[in-house]
């Protein structure tokens, strides 16, 4: 990571370069974590579509998926009086950075491009703070997938898994044909990003909702929890050791090139894949997790713009209606694999898997089954998340038994129920 005076430095060369020649340059410093050949991909399409309005941006990118340490950098530059103009975000790091008073309001971009009409009421929920809109969210990933390999599934006479025992029986015919069954990493957000679908398929939309979004302690259910936690315990038999030293986008690379049958992921995997050329139904397939067919569990990346960063309204306004428009977010969202955050995005042009995510949303959108992820700050705030987070972990790594687990994460919906004053 560079050092934060030299983005100034960069920032007052560009500005000189453009006061010299008179053309429109408006140099404006970013951050995101975007950082993976997929991801990559895609902020080439944001930096594009803003250059074309003539707003170059100079970014520092640090991978972390909106994670506590990405947080950390921001908090930083903020407090030494340092902000970026503008900064990825997911969930519900928006309203904290909006309690403190540090973004700026989008009310009137959001009104001219008819935000409301267009972005999911579940997505807009995380991007307005007391009703205002705050935040300009750019996509819908989808976390409740499973991503195969298409020639090992094949091989393998494998089928679409449409219930639990469909699941357990595709990962033991991988056990036994010698290949990783499920490919995981070390962190806890993977961890819990496994658990939020097992979760799903198991208790269904209302239980999820009611437990893990509205944190309703009288939704509690011991016999579910234990089912869910004993369904972990299961998926922690097809798991390889490896997992304990790798990352998301490795355990992806065991998909791609058929060393594991399948990874439990967010739809950004389609934005790996795309980036290596693959086609679904030839290279690799997408299958909703087991029992969770007509919910879409969502993470939304999104930015929010900070109001004492120094530049003219209007740049930061064009920043945020750039964001916003149809073309980009059809192209972000080929590239990175997701649904676009708007619901009226043609979905022709998108891969199989890409439309299966677009018809997916705008169906679950209509029956109120669009859900925040868990895993991805969606569902709650940070310390409600990272206290499932170490619950799900400790689970599945074998440090607790299922009953244990069962206790903790009790504790944890009891808590946080308090704690808001449910």
């Amino acid at each position: 990571m560079r050092p934060l005076g030299l983005c100034a430095l960069f920032l007052l060369i560009w500005l000189n370069t453009a006061l010299a020649t008179d053309n429109a340059v408006y140099p404006v410093d970013v951050t995101h974590w975007w950082v993976s050949l997929g991801e990559q991909a895609s902020i080439q399409v944001i930096e594009r579509h803003l250059a074309e309005q003539g707003i170059v941006w100079i970014t520092e990118a640090m991978a972390g998926s909106g994670t506590s340490r990405y947080m950390d950098v921001v908090r930083r530059r903020v407090a030494a009086g340092n902000p970026p103009m503008a900064s990825q975000v997911i969930g519900y790091d928006i309203q904290e950075w909006a309690r403190q008073g540090k973004l700026a309001n989008l009310d009137a971009i959001a009104e001219q491009q008819e935000w409301d009409e267009v972005v999911p009421f579940d997505i807009q929920h995380l991007s307005k703070y007391q009703g205002h809109w705050v935040a300009a969210p750019i996509n819908a990933h989808s976390t409740n997938w499973l991503w195969l390999n298409q020639p090992q599934l094949s091989r393998l006479g494998l089928t679409v898994p449409d219930t639990w025992p469909d699941l357990i029986h595709m990962l033991e015919a991988a056990r036994l044909a010698d290949i990783i069954p499920l490919a995981i990493g070390r962190d806890a957000w993977e961890h819990t990003l496994l658990f939020e679908s097992v979760a799903a398929g198991a208790g269904g939309a209302e239980f999820y909702r009611r437990v893990f979004l509205d944190l309703d302690p009288v939704a509690l259910d011991d016999a579910m929890l234990g089912l869910i936690f004993q369904r972990m315990s299961q998926l922690r038999e097809y798991m390889d050791e490896g997992m304990n030293t790798r990352s998301w986008d490795q355990g992806t690379d065991l998909v791609r090139t058929g060393q594991a049958l399948m990874q439990v992921q967010g739809s950004w995997v389609n934005g790996e894949f795309n980036a290596h050329g693959m086609i679904p139904g030839q290279d690799f397939a997408c299958f909703r997790f087991p029992d969770t067919q007509g919910v879409f569990l969502f993470n939304s990346d999104q930015y929010m713009f900070f109001k004492d960063y120094p530049v003219d309204p209007g740049i930061r306004n064009t920043f945020a209606s750039t964001l916003m428009e149809v073309e980009l977010q059809r192209e972000l969202n080929i590239a990175t694999g997701a649904a676009p955050a708007r619901v009226d995005v043609p979905r022709e042009s998108f891969n199989q898997c890409g439309q299966r995510a677009i018809n997916d949303l705008r169906a679950a959108n209509m029956r109120r089954t669009v859900m925040g992820s868990i895993a991805m700050g969606n569902a709650n705030p940070g310390k409600v998340k990272e206290a499932i987070y170490t619950v799900v972990s400790d689970h599945l790594l074998g440090r607790i038994s299922d009953a244990q687990a069962v206790d903790r994460m009790k504790a944890v919906i009891i808590n946080a129920a308090r704690s808001q004053g449910n």
